[in-house]
């Protein structure tokens, strides 16, 4: 993925945003995050703690800045993320946000998240 084909998506509107991110997770069947030696990246806003994922390496690396600059992408089988993640993010009230860049992310709720991707992977 280029880095003009990267901006054009995060340019695009939320809902295109979150099509894409479903399509591109449902394909690849995986999901990208940052970690580094001391766990995974999660963001801290208005009260609430979210856990920031992308469907693509070179989009996660892309928001490896500032204070994720340490961090590095890492890969979570989507299997994984849809039957352990999920439900242990929500069992410690950590929301998702799908597609963070620019201080902006979209946020659906757990349960939305998964049956979007489920509905998604039936058409394979």
């Amino acid at each position: 993925m280029t880095s003009k084909e990267i901006q054009g998506v995060f340019a695009a509107d939320k809902s295109k945003q979150y099509e894409y991110f479903i399509k591109k997770v449902a394909d690849f069947e995986e999901v990208w995050s940052l970690k580094d030696d001391e766990g995974w990246a999660t963001l801290g806003l208005e009260d609430r703690e979210y856990f920031p994922v992308w469907p693509t390496r070179e989009m996660a690396q892309l928001c490896a800045e500032e204070e994720w600059a340490s961090y590095y992408p890492e890969s979570i089988e989507l299997e994984e993320f849809l039957t352990e993640w999920l439900s242990g993010l929500q069992e410690d009230n950590i929301r998702v946000t799908v597609m963070w860049h620019s201080g902006e992310g979209i946020d659906p709720d757990w349960e939305r998240l998964k049956a979007d991707i489920e509905n998604e992977l039936e058409k394979y």
